[in-house]
């Protein structure tokens, strides 16, 4: 007749050896995700040339666990931005009672999504200093870092030529 351990005896079974540290530094796609700070994470994402704002951002906002309204609001302020840079200017940019219009939410509802948006690294606000425009309060539409890198790793793993 074999005994069954009981709980009280897992408690004294050795402990498993611990794995041996890598000793070589990772692979370049392994260093791109390697976690980031949380400054890192929701700084804008730098763009490659051949990289397009508009099909990124719709995807990384598909991606991101941004409730539905921030969605609607960062969707609909993407209607009136430039498509290659991500700017609205100051004579188009929208007020937050234009955007409650536009998404069926309250006035104050647009706000708090506007401020969970900048918080997230999603939209920001600047001045510009160069071109004739210099001196003008813009809107700057972006991916956040982090959010650009698994955008990058999803579409490296469904692009059979890569």
């Amino acid at each position: 007749m074999t005994t069954h351990p009981s709980p009280a005896d897992l408690a004294h079974r050795p402990a498993p050896a611990a794995r041996p540290a890598p000793t070589q530094t990772p692979p370049k796609q392994q260093r791109d995700r390697l976690p980031l700070t949380a400054a890192q994470a929701i700084a804008p994402g730098k763009l490659t040339r051949d990289e397009r704002l508009r099909p990124l951002y719709t995807q990384g906002l598909r991606i991101s666990r941004l409730h539905p309204e921030a969605r609607l609001v960062a969707l609909t302020l993407l209607g009136y931005a430039n498509f290659h840079t991500g700017l609205i200017h100051e004579q188009w940019r929208p007020t937050p009672q234009e955007l409650a219009y536009a998404t069926g939410l309250t006035a104050g509802q647009v706000l708090v999504q506007l401020e969970v948006l900048t918080q997230r690294g999603w939209i920001y606000s600047r001045v510009l200093t160069q071109g004739k425009n210099a001196g003008t309060d813009v809107l700057q539409l972006c991916v956040p870092a982090a959010v650009l890198l698994h955008v990058r790793a999803r579409k490296g793993e469904s692009d059979p030529k890569s």
